[in-house]
C-alpha cells in the first residue's frame, strides 16, 4: 500500500469514527467535542503511535481513548470549564494509558515461535520427551501457558518474564509454580513420572 493510500485509508477511518463518536453525544456537546477533536486528534494519534509503533494499532488506541473520553464527558466538561488548557494533558493521559494497555495485551498474546530449538541431546528418546513437553505446555490454560513457555522453553528469568508480560515478578513466580503443578499433574495422569532434581 502506498503512503497516499495509507493516508486516505486513515482519513476515511477517522471520519467514520468521528461520526460514530458524535452520534453518542447529545446535540449541545457535539460542537465542543468537534473543536476538541480538530485541535487534538493528530497530537493524540502521535502519542499512541510513539508507544505502539504501528499505525493501525495507534488508530485503534485513539478510537478507544475517544470512546473513554465520551464515556467520561462530565469530567471533560468540568476540566474544560475550569481550564480549557488542561484538557489536552488530560486527553494525552487517557490516550497514553489506552495505548499502554493495548501494548501489554498484544505482548501477552504473542506466542513463541512454533519452531522451538530442541535441546542439544544425542538420543531420540530425550528429543521425543522434549517435544511432548512443549506440546503439553501449549495445551495449558493461557494464564500459565505463556509464562511456562518463557520459563521452561526459552529459559527466561522471572524478571524478564515480568517485563515482557507486564505482570509483577510475584505474579510471574506464582503462575510458574501453579503452572508447573498443573503440568506435573497432567503428565502424571498421562503416565509420565516426574523426577525432582
Amino acid at each position: 500500500m502506498s503512503t497516499c493510500d495509507a493516508v486516505t485509508t486513515r482519513l476515511r477511518r477517522g471520519v467514520m469514527m468521528l461520526t460514530i463518536l458524535l452520534a453518542l453525544l447529545p446535540e449541545e456537546h457535539k460542537r465542543l467535542f468537534l473543536e476538541f477533536h480538530r485541535r487534538y486528534e493528530s497530537r493524540l494519534y502521535v502519542v499512541a503511535l510513539n508507544i505502539l509503533k504501528n499505525p493501525t494499532q495507534a488508530e485503534d488506541a485513539l478510537s478507544e481513548a475517544m470512546l473513554k473520553i465520551i464515556g467520561h464527558f462530565e469530567d471533560f466538561l468540568k476540566i474544560y470549564e475550569n481550564s480549557c488548557e488542561k484538557i489536552g494533558p488530560w486527553a494525552v493521559t487517557i490516550v497514553k494509558n489506552t495505548a499502554l494497555d493495548l501494548h501489554k495485551k498484544e505482548r501477552r498474546n504473542e506466542a513463541l515461535d512454533t519452531d522451538w530449538d530442541n535441546p542439544a541431546r544425542e538420543d531420540t528418546e530425550s528429543q521425543a520427551a522434549y517435544r511432548y513437553l512443549v506440546a503439553a505446555i501449549r495445551t495449558m490454560p493461557e494464564t500459565y501457558r505463556r509464562v511456562l513457555e518463557l520459563k521452561l522453553v526459552a529459559e527466561w528469568s522471572a524478571k524478564e518474564i515480568a517485563q515482557a508480560t507486564g505482570l509483577s515478578e510475584t505474579a510471574v513466580n506464582n503462575r510458574i509454580s501453579r503452572g508447573r503443578t498443573l503440568l506435573q499433574q497432567k503428565l502424571y495422569a498421562e503416565g509420565y513420572e516426574y523426577e525432582r532434581r
